[in-house]
């Protein structure tokens, strides 16, 4: 079970980095916008993963996400808790990179929304290093982020 906990980790940890690569205060303008979403399974539980992107012409301004593991199993939720506050801790500061971790009787959910266009790129670099990254150039280019999250199973509408 602590080896399936591990590797739902991991999981989790790559969704957060394909989150970088968005509150509502922070909208900026858009040409368009994709509904992306994932589902799966997680020991004694459930994953549902979403994310609106927003667009100008082939660059994502804005990225929401919203990823909710439900489980009636509490040390499955605490176990996501902790990763997902530890995981964001990184970024508390971040100007336009904001999250918030919520936790009810059986899910917890966490909500992040990335301003790309208004976020100190290099500050996100910092953190989350250049290797791997969606950020080509200071900028995201939708159709490297959507190449990106296909990989892990992200399936956007057309």
């Amino acid at each position: 079970m602590m080896k399936k906990l591990l590797i739902n980790s991991a999981i989790v940890a790559a969704i957060v980095f394909l989150l970088t690569g968005c509150t509502t205060g922070n909208v900026a303008s858009a040409d368009g916008k994709k509904i992306c979403s994932r589902t799966g399974t997680v020991t004694n539980g459930t994953s549902k993963m979403s994310y609106e992107v927003y667009y100008e012409d082939d660059y994502v301004t804005i990225l929401h996400s919203t990823e909710e593991v439900t489980s009636d199993d509490s040390s499955v939720l605490d176990t996501y808790e902790e990763a997902y506050k530890n995981i964001f801790k990184a970024y508390d500061g971040l100007k336009y990179y904001d999250n918030t971790v919520t936790r009810t009787d059986n899910s917890i959910i966490s909500d992040t929304t990335i301003n790309y266009a208004k976020i100190d790129i290099n500050k996100l670099l910092e953190i989350e290093g250049e290797e791997d990254n969606v950020i080509e150039d200071g900028k995201v280019k939708l159709s490297t982020w959507l190449s990106f999250a296909k990989k892990f199973g992200v399936t956007c509408e057309d």
